[in-house]
């Protein structure tokens, strides 16, 4: 995906992302999908991913839920116990509920299942820069509770969608919500490939139908 909004950047250039697996295979490929638009580094450990956020102080780690020296949420609790404003996602092959839930209660902002195609990492990726939390489309409910708009949108994305379902345009959201125009259209394009809509109508359509217009 070419499109890029304007995500929070670390001052010096393209936002910083740290990929923390034990398959190299895994790894080279991520680097090889996301270093043209992000400063990539890796780690193959739990102990790298404590190194690499200390030293490399990226804008996200991107981690695995299980690797040979350790459990993925003790190693995001102990990372954001040093360094609490750091962004935490999780890549995993598991998509139960319960490793979900387990996620986002240990800090996290986003889940992605391995099984996810890139362009929704990508999407992933950007929607958690810029500070709105991800749960990807192949993991199960984490939350019984909520209704399907809320599973399956993050909060920008129902903010969004409510101010379309109003008949405002992307100038317009961009001026309520105080974010970019570019940064609205990414949110719009996320919505219709997020919930499988092709027009406005049906956005407009779904909004009223789960209660957001």
């Amino acid at each position: 995906m070419n499109d890029q909004c304007d995500l929070q950047q670390n001052g010096t250039g393209r936002p910083k992302l740290l990929f923390v697996d034990d398959h190299h295979l895994v790894l080279d490929a991520l680097v090889c999908m996301t270093s043209p638009q992000f400063e990539v580094r890796t780690a193959d450990s739990f102990k790298g991913l404590e190194e690499g956020v200390a030293n490399f102080l990226p804008d996200l780690a991107i981690l695995d839920v299980r690797m040979p020296d350790g459990d993925g949420y003790e190693a995001a609790q102990r990372v954001l116990e040093r360094r609490p404003e750091q962004k935490l996602m999780f890549l995993s092959m598991h998509t139960d509920s319960s490793f979900v839930k387990r996620a986002l209660d240990v800090g996290a902002m986003g889940y992605v299942s391995k099984r996810a195609p890139m362009d929704e990492l990508l999407i992933a990726i950007r929607t958690v820069l810029n500070g709105d939390k991800y749960v990807g489309a192949q993991q199960e409910n984490a939350n019984d509770a909520s209704s399907p708009a809320e599973t399956a949108l993050t909060g920008r994305q129902i903010e969004v969608l409510r101010l379309i379902s109003q008949g405002c345009s992307a100038k317009e959201i961009a001026s309520h919500l105080n974010i970019s125009v570019r940064t609205a259209e990414f949110h719009r394009a996320a919505i219709m490939d997020r919930l499988k809509l092709h027009s406005t109508a049906m956005m407009t359509r779904y909004a009223v139908e789960h209660g957001l217009a």
